[in-house]
C-alpha cells in the first residue's frame, strides 16, 4: 500500500464526518419544507454533495482519476484531450506536428514478449523535435505511476507534457514513456516479479525493447533514466538500483525504500525463507551497499516537507547511497504526499535530466 493509500484513507474519513454533519444539518432544514419540496430537493442536495465531494478530494491530491479510469485505463482519447491514439511506426510523419506544435502524446502498444503480464498500452510524449528533426535520436525518461494509479496520471495531475514540452523549448528535448505497471488502477504489484505479475520482467523485456525498436531514442546507458512517485518512486529507485547497469539516473519522488502491500507481503512473495529473501533482494534500504563494484546512477530524491514517514525513509536511503558512492541528491520542498509537490518535481528533475544527457543524435 503507498503512502498516497494511507493519506487518501485519513483525509477521506475526515472528508465524511464533514459530510455526515453537514447532512444532519440539511436534514433538519427539510423538515421544514412542504412534502413536494422535500421531494424535489433531495436528490438535488445528494447530486451536490456527490459532486462538492468530488471537488474537494480533487482540489486536496490534484490528480484522482475520474470513473472511466477507474473502471478502464485511458482509452482512445480518454477523458483528456491531449490524449491521441496513433500508431508510432515510420509511417509517423511531420503532419502530426501540426497539430500539437509542443509535441505529441500518443499510445505505444506494448506486446508481451515472454513476460506473462500480458499486451499493454503506454502512454509517449514525444517532442517537436522528433517530428522537425527525422534523423536525430532522443534519450528517454521512463515515468511510473503510482498505487492507486494509471500511466496518465502523469499528464493530468503531473503535467508530464508540460515539462517535456520546457526542456524541448530550452533545446534539451527528451521522450518521456509512461508505461501501464498495474492490471487495474487499484492493483499495487510494486512492480517486482512476485508470485501472481512479473511486473519486473515486463519493464525489461517488454516495454523497453518495444519503445527501443519503435522510436527513436538513445539506447545508451547515460541516456536512459527511470523515474516515479509514490509507488512509482520504489519502483524506480528499486529497479533502477536492480538494474543499475541499464539505468543512468534514477528519480525517485516520495517513494518508500521497501515493497508494502496493504495485506502484507504474502501477496507479493508468497510465505517462507523463499519470500523473505524476494523481500529483502527488493529492498533498497537493505540491499545498497551489497553489490560491490560496478555502474552507480546519478539519483535524484524528492519529497514533501510535510510528507513525514517517507521523508525520513528517503534521508535514510540518501546517506546509504552516499556511502556507497552514487551521486546522490536530496530535493524538500513544500507539501505533502500529493502533486502538488510532484508537479514541481517532475519539473525540476526532468530539466536537470534532460540538460545532462546527450540530448540528440544522428541515426
Amino acid at each position: 500500500m503507498s503512502g498516497l493509500s494511507v493519506l487518501c484513507g485519513g483525509f477521506i474519513g475526515g472528508l465524511f464526518a464533514a459530510a455526515v454533519t453537514a447532512w444532519i444539518i440539511v436534514i433538519r432544514m427539510l423538515r421544514r419544507w412542504p412534502r413536494p419540496t422535500r421531494a424535489l430537493a433531495l436528490p438535488m442536495a445528494i447530486l451536490l454533495t456527490v459532486a462538492a465531494s468530488a471537488d474537494v478530494v480533487n482540489a486536496y491530491f490534484s490528480y484522482l482519476p475520474r470513473l472511466g479510469d477507474v473502471m478502464g485505463a485511458a482509452t482512445a482519447g480518454g477523458s483528456d484531450p491531449r490524449l491521441k491514439t496513433a500508431d508510432l511506426r515510420s509511417s509517423v510523419s511531420s503532419a502530426v506536428l501540426r497539430s500539437h506544435p509542443d509535441g505529441a502524446i500518443l499510445a505505444l502498444p506494448v506486446p508481451d514478449r515472454g513476460s506473462g503480464f500480458g499486451r499493454t498500452t503506454a502512454l509517449v510524449y514525444l517532442p517537436p523535435q522528433y517530428f522537425d528533426q527525422p534523423q536525430w535520436r532522443f534519450p528517454v525518461l521512463y515515468l511510473i505511476h503510482g498505487s492507486p494509479g494509471i500511466p496518465a496520471d502523469w499528464l493530468r495531475g503531473g503535467q508530464a507534457a508540460d515539462a517535456g514540452a520546457r526542456v524541448a523549448a530550452a533545446g534539451h528535448p527528451v521522450i518521456i514513456v509512461m508505461p501501464r505497471m498495474s492490471h487495474g488502477w487499484l492493483d499495487d504489484p510494486e512492480c517486482v516479479d512476485g508470485v501472481s505479475e512479473r511486473v519486473e520482467t515486463h519493464l525489461v523485456i517488454d516495454i523497453i525493447p518495444a519503445v527501443e525498436s519503435t522510436l527513436r531514442v538513445e539506447s545508451g546507458w547515460a541516456s536512459r533514466g527511470i523515474a516515479g512517485m509514490s509507488a512509482g518512486g520504489y519502483c524506480a529507485l528499486n529497479l533502477g538500483l536492480r538494474h543499475r547497469s541499464m539505468f543512468g539516473t534514477i528519480i525517485d519522488m516520495s517513494g518508500l525504500t521497501r515493497p508494502t502491500h496493504a495485506d502484507g507481503l504474502r501477496p507479493l512473495f508468497g510465505a517462507g525463507p523463499a519470500a523473505q529473501a524476494a523481500a529483502a533482494a527488493n529492498s533498497p534500504d537493505l540491499y545498497v551497499g551489497g553489490f560491490g563494484p560496478g555502474p552507480r546512477p546519478r539519483i535524484w530524491l524528492d519529497v514533501g516537507r510535510r510528507d513525514h514517514d517517507v521523508a525520513v525513509a528517503i534521508r535514510h536511503i540518501r546517506d546509504l547511497l552516499s556511502t556507497d558512492g552514487y551521486p546522490v541528491q536530496l530535493h524538500v520542498r513544500p507539501g505533502i504526499h500529493t502533486f502538488t509537490v510532484w508537479r514541481p518535481a517532475l519539473r525540476d528533475a526532468l530539466a536537470w535530466f534532460a540538460g545532462s544527457t546527450t540530448s540528440v543524435s544522428t541515426i
